[in-house]
């Protein structure tokens, strides 16, 4: 079939072969008790491997790609099952040597390190083909989502969609965003709205300005998708917005909105935010697990920062926002300022950067 709709059978031929070699394995051994943990050679760990596969002979490298980490989830599980099943528990009869539960336990330790390792990478580390074409705030277009390239098996192609202001005189928009990319921008004139959305979106709308926004994930059928989302948003009404991502890469250009509120949650991400340049007060309000994120403050706007970090970093700008004998850092014409911003960030292992 080739193309995206030959991601349809790829899959499940993938998974149809692993169960054929999982059978013949357990045929020629009679070690039916493997099905406690082989599983997870089927899925996920087949299904990354059809991606991968079908990625590498079609040419198809974001297919590839996508299929790396789901194969390396799979095998990663298999790994665990061995050394619990045989290694502790001892189903098939005989109890693996303590080199090789040592050997098995140190191979899962390593995959999990690699999974958060790769999660803080910055993306040009990870992709030889660097960010894709429309991604990022300078290549915003008001008013329409250029639409980024679509990747991985999605089956949701690009939606757009747009709500009017319709005479709200404020703005609350909510985006509850799982893996994938996301690009955020100003909308365009009289929308509170606007924007395309690869792999689906589901919304809710209620009176006085308020937008919720979360990805279509199916239920049933061969329905993951890598999500990525262009959304413009108001510039014309004082907005407020809460966002929450997973494992995602997010860039958000918002320095011509006039920004009341921003909160943010996220995961093992990285996160760019640039806030408003003539927005009055904004305050940010940031929580981050795994994650990288970095905060560009506009010139002529002043700041305030505190952080509360358990294992991670901060790399602010101290010519432009010196340490605040009341602690964190701030600029020294904070409280004079027309035009300012106070961040507060709650962090685990990751890295926050004001500058």
């Amino acid at each position: 079939m080739g193309g995206q709709p030959g991601v349809g059978l790829a899959i499940p031929g993938a998974m149809a072969a692993t169960v054929g070699l999982v059978l013949l394995y357990q045929t020629r051994t009679a070690h039916w008790e493997s099905w406690a943990y082989a599983w997870a050679l089927i899925a996920p760990g087949s299904v990354g491997l059809g991606l991968f596969l079908y990625g590498l002979l079609t040419a198809q490298w974001r297919v590839a790609r996508s299929g790396v980490p789901v194969m390396a989830a799979g095998l990663g599980l298999f790994l665990a099952g061995v050394v619990f099943f045989e290694g502790i528990l001892g189903i098939g009869g005989r109890r693996i040597g303590q080199e090789a539960q040592l050997l098995l336990a140190a191979a899962v330790i390593g995959l999990g390190a690699l999974f958060v390792v790769g999660a803080l990478l910055p993306r040009s580390w990870r992709s030889a083909t660097g960010p894709a074409e429309g991604w990022g705030p300078e290549r915003w277009k008001p008013g329409r989502g250029a639409g980024l390239p679509g990747s991985g098996w999605s089956s949701g192609g690009p939606q757009p969609l747009a709500f009017d202001l319709a005479g709200a005189t404020q703005a609350e928009v909510q985006l509850d965003f799982g893996a994938g990319r996301l690009a955020v921008g100003p909308a365009a004139t009289g929308h509170l709205l606007d924007g395309i959305f690869e792999g689906g979106v589901r919304h809710e709308v209620a009176p006085g300005g308020r937008v919720r926004l979360w990805p279509d994930v199916p239920w049933v059928g061969w329905g993951w998708r890598r999500h990525e989302w262009q959304v413009g948003l108001t510039t014309e009404v004082p907005l407020r917005l809460h966002l929450a991502t997973g494992a995602a890469e997010a860039e958000l250009d918002l320095t011509e909105h006039r920004l009341a509120e921003l909160r943010l949650r996220t995961g093992a991400s990285q996160t760019r935010i640039g806030l408003p340049k003539a927005a009055g007060y904004t305050r940010v309000e940031a929580e981050g697990g795994a994650a990288k994120v970095r905060f560009r403050v506009p010139e002529g706007v002043a700041a305030r920062i505190r952080t509360t970090m358990a294992l991670g970093s901060t790399e602010i700008d101290t010519r432009r926002f010196p340490p605040s004998p009341a602690g964190g850092w701030a600029s020294p014409d904070y409280d004079a300022a027309a035009n300012k911003v106070e961040i507060e960030f709650r962090g685990g292992v990751g890295t926050l950067g004001v500058g």
